[in-house]
């Protein structure tokens, strides 16, 4: 646990019970496994609770009187693949908790913010409030940015590859990314109702005149954000579903590639079964027949049939 007094910059790393006072503003991390510890001090209630030990594929924005209670679902691209985390932030007149396991990377970005004092100048505790509740999101979005970045190489990598050759595998690597690409859209899609109810509805942050000016414009911005990521998250499904295409476009070019030269082997050939299908002929008088060298001078005809139809092929770049 990480805790750091707004009004005083004092900071701890550890619990202490009699650490919060009511006429101050605080910055706490936590991860789940210590958040009892905090849930009678800052009055958290027992349905809100519950939710953040429990993780669900809901995101939830819940307006109580004592403060704003936050739950999403954030991704990471670890090792090319997905992984999904829940993210519980209470919003408070006087404090920010921050509930997330210790691995997670909202949770390192807040105890920087909290050792280092990021971002922390003179300023009323519910504006610095405010600071890190807007940092927290933009870092989110930046961080969820960056992994579907991290995807579209992973397309265009896997597109190089179709393109110079496809191969059995790379069906199920086109699969793969499919699938990846939907269930990051599947988990950007519900901040769209957060931005939506940040600015609509009369949050916390939105409530007090002093500070509504600090507020509004940055709110904004995290709504702005949240549609770019969720349009960058969609051409990024779309360019995963075109691999598809792509591959069925080269496969189909490869399938008319080896018709072709079938063809024309089969052109080169059919003079050489009219010959043999000539000689397979049984007539009584057939004058070649008894020549001395009518065997080899044949299979020599057969030979500059076969080298020419090749060279023709050749120049005219059909072989």
């Amino acid at each position: 646990m990480h805790v750091l007094n707004l009004e005083t910059r004092e900071k701890q790393d550890a619990f202490k019970s009699n650490f919060y006072n009511k006429n101050n503003s605080y910055l706490i991390l936590t991860p789940l496994c210590e958040l009892k510890l905090l849930k009678d001090i800052l009055g958290i209630d027992e349905v809100t609770f519950k939710d953040c030990l429990t993780f669900d594929e809901s995101i939830k924005l819940d307006l109580f009187d004592n403060y704003d209670f936050l739950s999403v679902n954030t991704f990471e691209i670890v090792d090319n693949k997905a992984e999904i985390e829940e993210v519980n932030i209470y919003l408070s007149d006087n404090f920010i908790l921050v509930v997330c396991n210790e691995n997670h990377f909202l949770f390192n970005f807040v105890k920087n913010i909290i050792v280092n004092e990021v971002n922390m100048e003179n300023t009323p505790g519910i504006v610095s409030l405010f600071k890190i509740n807007y940092l927290i999101f933009k870092n989110i979005i930046i961080h969820e940015f960056e992994s579907l970045e991290k995807v579209e190489d992973m397309i265009l990598k896997l597109e190089d590859e179709i393109l110079e050759g496809v191969v059995d595998d790379h069906v199920l690597k086109i699969n793969y990314v499919r699938g990846l690409a939907r269930t990051l859209v599947k988990n950007t899609r519900p901040l769209l109702y957060i931005g939506d109810r940040i600015l609509k509805e009369n949050i916390r942050y939105l409530k007090y005149a002093d500070v509504k000016k600090y507020n509004f414009d940055n709110l904004q911005g995290i709504d702005f954000g949240i549609d770019k990521l969720y349009n960058f998250a969609l051409s990024t499904r779309e360019l995963a579903d075109k691999l598809l295409d792509i591959y069925s476009s080269q496969v189909a070019e490869k399938t008319n590639s080896l018709i072709t030269k079938l063809t024309l082997l089969t052109g080169i050939s059919a003079p050489l079964t009219i010959i043999t299908g000539i000689y397979g002929m049984n007539f009584n008088f057939m004058p070649e027949l008894s020549w001395y060298y009518g065997y080899p001078l044949v299979l020599c005809i057969m030979g500059v049939i076969v080298i020419t139809g090749i060279i023709l092929f050749k120049i005219k770049k059909l072989l």
